[in-house]
């Protein structure tokens, strides 16, 4: 029962969206750098070259050479898709023709500066949201991108630069890349290439190297790089590994996983985690172990907490079933690459706690293997607290052990007219069968309670010389023993089936509620259909309704109109969904921004941008655990991919 393993219904779930979203989609290479200068587009034409002599039919898309002659010389023996023409404002531009290109339908078409702002009158406002309809159209695309431009570094850069970065493009485009390769250049030989005119002309190239070009913002530009480019490396990594089933922990990188519990430690131990993961510049995770056995209240409260603690500190946050604590951290180690885990140190317990518990400590050390495991001790103010000396799962409730006695009583009674008839043998083996089944029912507690009185009850009432608790013979002592191990065995046995069987039916609730939720939005034919089938599945399985705004047709901000339950629409409840929807964050109820509305709102976001708002309403008005939250949130992930669907089947009408 130690091998027990089972797979994360989410990870399950990204897998079914990737094999299906990339089985007819082009492939994205990306020519990756720290800034302008360093020779992305002069390696992305030279790669095109390489794929034209191996017979590949190459286009070339878009490609700006900024009039460098070296540039210029690569677009020779290369195809080029003439730009389509534009008139703004009396003005004429010319952007990426993405009919013509989707009419050529090359193998390969090159895609240069991947963050550009297409000119008003385009098809998309944003030249990735171009690519990806290349991609959706079965063409691999060569494209060129800088670090500033990706959005989760743009507020690093502005910091080191000093310089406001507008033109961004999702992470969630840069994940989808089967392919990122660096375009690395020194500090010192970028500022020569810009000294010889290589990058800018040379009164805007002096201009440069006294503002975004300096050594400094540089050297910070060039890490920045490399740490991306180091993150792909590892999903690449990660994914190599599950797709050959190698278990083993690779130690190319460093990574550290907190075990995360409802206990008030927690909190020491998530924020040491997180200083030691910023110091190390380390990816961490804290995991949080279902091992079936139930939480009281305030436990779960606690752990709701710590969770949300975690979030909020930047950790990747792993709810995982497994009936053995020590197997489920270690197997979420491994299948993430972790390289160190940081856990509390275990409380030293006495007495029968020694007896029935492991040390989770000594036995995680112990399993480990080439993984280092942290151990972190508790505050004295922690240790101070009185031990509690028979944990819950043990003790169990009060009503379990009345019913014990009451089948042991009434055993007792219906065998002892018969005993001299089947003899007291037999009446040990009806003992075993009766605690057997017991164990199907109450806890392990109940389970060794029943054992003991069992013992006693045989003993007093069967063996002979009866009504006594001596024994006379030397083997009816050790039949006593040996049934009294074994009702001991059995009761242990059982308890943990019974484990096995909660995390199972906890799988089963998770795997069940994503099947619901696909099954429903699959089934949509507009947006109204995608509006009403998230309305029923919220209602079923959440307790909650919604009211859903888009983006205008015309414009970027959000249109007024509502779907779903017009009555949750108010001025101020559409005002925190507009601010919501403009900084792309949750807003509202059970937030930090806003918390004061009725709704907590979600954006409706995917690779493309943001197509709209979801305000939900929880009938309770009681914040959802942070599992229930996690899997509603990969719900409105699902809302938003077909709600983009159908807002683009309708374009296409």
């Amino acid at each position: 029962m130690q091998t027990f393993e089972q797979q994360n219904p989410d990870e399950i779930l990204k897998k079914i969206q990737s094999e299906t979203q990339n089985k007819h989609k082009g492939k994205l290479k990306i020519f990756f750098g720290m800034c302008a200068g360093v020779g992305k587009t002069y390696a992305m034409l030279e790669a095109a070259h390489v794929a034209k002599k191996d017979g590949t039919d190459v286009v070339i898309g878009y490609v700006e050479t900024h009039k460098r002659k070296e540039t210029e010389e690569l677009l020779k023996d290369l195809e080029i898709i003439p730009r389509t023409k534009i008139i703004y404002r009396d003005t004429e531009f010319e952007e990426m023709d993405i009919d013509a290109i989707l009419q050529r339908k090359p193998q390969i078409v090159l895609v240069d500066e991947l963050a550009h702002t297409n000119i008003n009158g385009c098809r998309h406002p944003k030249r990735y949201q171009d690519v990806m309809e290349i991609l959706n159209a079965g063409i691999d695309v060569y494209t060129t991108i800088n670090v500033q431009h990706i959005e989760s570094r743009s507020g690093t850069v502005n910091e080191i630069t000093g310089i406001m970065v507008h033109e961004k493009v999702p992470d969630s485009v840069i994940d989808t890349a089967t392919d990122i390769e660096l375009i690395d250049i020194s500090p010192d030989d970028l500022l020569k290439r810009l000294a010889e005119g290589k990058v800018y002309i040379p009164e805007k190239a002096t201009n440069a190297v006294q503002n975004f070009f300096r050594k400094g913002n540089l050297h910070a530009l060039r890490e920045l790089a490399l740490r991306i480019t180091a993150e792909k490396v590892d999903s690449e990594l990660l994914h190599y590994k599950k797709s050959k089933n190698i278990s083993e922990v690779w130690k190319t990188t460093e990574k550290l996983l907190v075990a995360v519990g409802p206990s008030p430690y927690s909190v020491k131990l998530i924020q040491w985690t997180r200083r030691m993961a910023y110091n190390l510049g380390a990816q961490w995770f804290a995991v949080n172990i279902e091992t079936g056995v139930p939480l009281s209240s305030e436990a779960k409260r606690n752990l709701n907490k710590n969770l949300e603690l975690a979030d909020r500190l930047g950790a990747n946050i792993i709810n995982f079933s497994n009936p053995d604590i020590v197997t489920g951290i270690l197997q979420v180690a491994r299948e993430n690459n972790v390289s160190q885990i940081v856990i509390g140190k275990t409380i030293q317990k006495t007495g029968i706690n020694a007896l029935l518990n492991k040390n989770i400590t000594n036995q995680l050390i112990k399993e480990s293997k080439n993984i280092d495991v942290y151990v972190i001790k508790a505050d004295k103010s922690i240790n101070s607290k009185p031990e509690q000396k028979i944990p819950f799962h043990f003790v169990g409730s009060f009503s379990e052990y009345v019913i014990a006695f009451l089948v042991v009583s009434v055993v007792t009674l219906a065998c002892f007219p018969f005993s001299k008839h089947i003899g007291y043998q037999t009446v040990g083996l009806i003992f075993l069968f009766e605690i057997t089944v017991l164990s199907l029912f109450v806890g392990r507690g109940a389970v060794i309670f029943t054992a003991l009185l069992n013992s006693i009850a045989w003993n007093y009432f069967f063996i002979p010389p009866l009504f006594n608790f001596h024994i006379q013979r030397i083997e009816d002592i050790i039949t006593l023993s040996i049934n009294f191990v074994i009702a001991l065995v059995v009761s242990i046995l059982i308890s943990r089936i019974r484990k096995y069987h909660s995390v199972l039916i906890i799988n089963q609730r998770h795997y069940a509620v994503i099947n619901s939720l696909l099954e429903s939005l699959n089934k949509s034919t507009s947006i109204k259909d995608v509006v009403k089938f998230t309305r029923s599945e919220l209602q079923k399985h959440f307790s909650a309704d919604a009211v859903v705004y888009l983006k205008e047709k015309t414009g970027n901000g959000l249109a007024t109109r509502a779907f779903g339950n017009s009555d949750l629409k108010n001025e101020k409840d559409f005002s925190v969904a507009v601010w919501a929807f403009k900084n792309n964050k949750e807003s509202g109820k059970f937030t930090d921004t806003l918390s004061d509305s009725q709704l907590q709102n979600f954006p409706l976001t995917t690779i493309y941008g943001t197509w709209g708002i979801i305000g939900i309403k929880f009938f309770n008005d009681k914040k959802p655990s942070f599992e229930v939250q996690r899997v509603l949130k990969t719900f409105v992930n699902q809302v938003a991919l077909s709600i983009e669907r159908e807002i683009n089947n309708d374009l296409k009408k």
